[in-house]
């Protein structure tokens, strides 16, 4: 049985693992990667049956799972599973409308993420598709999962110690750059940080480096999943400016290290108002501020935080998530 996975590359750090790379290890798939202009038609290609000489049997794919997002629809007769783990508008969402429609299954990353295309999941029932699938197949929510055998609360004086930071920090992973800096909510940040200058914080950036900080900020970039670890370690709260988000697995991270979150009404943060150790802010910067300062000082249990976000995020709840589906899905050919 043959499985094709498509996307642009599996991780854009060094040293890391996406969720792409637990796909293709649990289910066996052929990676199909390149430029996002032509991904499409290298994955039509891949289509070829492969041929086992030693049997002279010809095994064409059974299932493709893709991104769906940033390139169309793969003209193939193969039920095809999108994962959508990007809200965006515009042209690019016509795109992924046309990949919605294809697909014999989308995946949204959150139910924040699926409330945002009721329009899209409307018109497919009356969309023809080329695969055929049960009611109940076509769209389903799993997150992105944690490793929890990586990601664990740490020593925190021993990881601020390694680290020069001082106690009481307040952790915040993002982006600074362009459109990715905006959606993150980076220019919310910073006034958090400038408005509390008496609060250390610290910023891990996926992109670069920022030229300026305030004094009171102490910046990371594009660290090792094991690097991160020891900076969260160190740090006491987590902290979500994003003006939107299709998830925050950064904060699911945090969380697996046993911090509290500051987090917005985005993500995994919509509509969970009971969630053990959230503290939700939904305003400006004197809110967060507040929402802060009473995190600190009053954290919470390490280990109650982590067991929350276990029980939904763990790579073995995700990977039993996703054979179901993926079962599902070959069967109703």
């Amino acid at each position: 049985m043959r499985r094709l996975l498509v996307n642009d590359c599996l991780t854009c750090i060094p040293g890391t693992r996406t969720f792409w790379s637990d796909l293709q290890e649990w289910f066996g798939m052929e990676f199909v990667g390149g430029d996002y202009v032509m991904l499409a038609e290298k994955a039509k290609a891949a289509m070829t049956p492969y041929l086992d000489t030693s049997l002279g049997v010809q095994y064409p794919p059974s299932l493709i799972v893709r991104n769906a997002t940033w390139f169309p629809p793969i003209q193939a007769q193969v039920p095809t599973i999108s994962l959508l783990q990007d809200i965006i508008e515009g042209p690019q969402r016509e795109m992924q409308e046309a990949v919605i429609k294809s697909s014999a299954a989308v995946v949204f990353n959150s139910e924040f993420t699926r409330s945002k295309y009721p329009t899209a999941i409307a018109k497919t029932g009356d969309v023809p598709r080329t695969i055929d699938a049960p009611p109940d197949v076509r769209y389903r929510v799993i997150p992105l999962p944690v490793d929890f055998s990586l990601f664990e609360p740490q020593n925190p004086m021993g990881c601020q110690q390694a680290l020069s930071l001082p106690d009481g920090c307040v952790c915040w992973i993002g982006a600074s750059q362009g459109a990715a800096g905006q959606v993150k909510g980076f220019d919310i940040f910073l006034r958090i940080v400038r408005t509390n200058p008496d609060i250390p914080f610290v910023a891990v950036f996926k992109d670069a480096l920022p030229e300026y900080s305030p004094p009171n900020l102490k910046m990371y970039c594009r660290l090792t999943h094991a690097e991160l670890v020891k900076v969260i370690g160190a740090c006491r709260v987590g902290l979500c400016t994003s003006r939107t988000e299709s998830q925050h697995l950064a904060g699911v991270e945090m969380g697996a290290c046993g911090l509290p979150m500051v987090a917005p009404p985005v993500g995994v943060y919509w509509q969970h108002r009971l969630m053990p150790e959230v503290n939700p802010v939904d305003g400006g910067v004197p809110e967060y501020s507040i929402a802060l300062r009473a995190t600190l000082k009053w954290p919470g249990d390490p280990q109650t935080i982590r067991a929350y976000w276990q029980k939904e995020f763990d790579k073995p709840v995700i990977k039993a998530a996703w054979t179901k589906l993926i079962e599902e899905v070959e069967c109703a050919r």
